[in-house]
């Protein structure tokens, strides 16, 4: 599987799509499931301060909807007003929802200044102010987790935490994972990815988490610094973690 960006994503300026694009993204998607991320600036808990936030989601998933791509990843976005955000949060979603035919995947946060959806909480509280539940699941990023305070170190927390969305959203509520170890401690609040057995959360866990049954038909990517030939040495520890009994894919 493949995660992409659909334009500049540090910058507002709408894509225009042209046929050479369209040609090219095809050839990709016949050979791998393709998974969108919304680009950094628009902020879905600001859409109502600003209406580029609004319109910026909704250019990016009517990319989705030109290109073929069924699902996109979305930052849960960043507001002093904890509630108020959540709140626009939800609406976001559903309006991009009503508008066109699309899976969101909620994306956790490291907890970072005001970002919000740092715990399953606030994750839950966004998902129960969407009125189509079926389009919306989880993204589920380790290095965010951790920088949050979940040490998914212990498997008595993985589980625990793998329960409470289970409990909270409902079964099969997870729809992917990056997998990312952590640069930065237990708690910091601060979100820097490192590589895989290389940082502070270590092999135990993700071959914990790589091995969980409960999750053997979900795929992650691998979002970790883009130095040397590292891809390829992290692919290759992630896959060495794995059980025989397991099939799993990995980007």
């Amino acid at each position: 599987m493949v995660q992409i960006f659909l334009k500049n994503p540090r910058a507002w300026a709408e894509k225009a799509l042209t046929d050479a694009d369209l040609e090219s993204f095809k050839s990709l998607s016949r050979c791998l499931p393709v998974f969108a991320h919304l680009s950094y600036l628009p902020n879905i808990a600001k859409i109502d301060v600003d209406e580029r936030h609004m319109r910026g989601f909704l250019h990016e998933i009517d990319l989705c909807k030109r290109l073929g791509v069924h699902a996109m990843v979305v930052h849960c976005g960043s507001r002093p007003e904890r509630d108020e955000g959540i709140r626009a949060a939800s609406q976001a979603i559903n309006r991009a929802l009503e508008e066109f035919d699309i899976s969101i995947l909620l994306e956790n946060s490291a907890g970072q200044g005001h970002w919000i959806g740092g715990t399953i909480d606030e994750l839950s509280a966004i998902y129960q102010g969407i009125n189509d539940h079926e389009r919306v699941s989880l993204c589920l990023d380790t290095a965010h987790l951790f920088a949050a305070g979940y040490d998914i170190r212990s498997w008595e927390v993985w589980d625990c935490l793998i329960r409470e969305v289970d409990s909270r959203l409902g079964p099969h509520k997870i729809g992917l994972f990056h997998l990312n170890d952590s640069k930065t401690d237990l708690g910091s609040r601060v979100d820097r990815h490192w590589h895989i057995g290389r940082g502070k959360i270590g092999l135990n866990a993700f071959r914990n988490i790589v091995n969980d049954l409960r999750l053997k038909n979900l795929m992650g990517v691998m979002e970790t610094p883009k130095v040397d030939n590292m891809d390829e040495e992290n692919m290759k520890t992630m896959r060495s973690l794995l059980s025989p009994l397991m099939s799993r894919s990995f980007s």
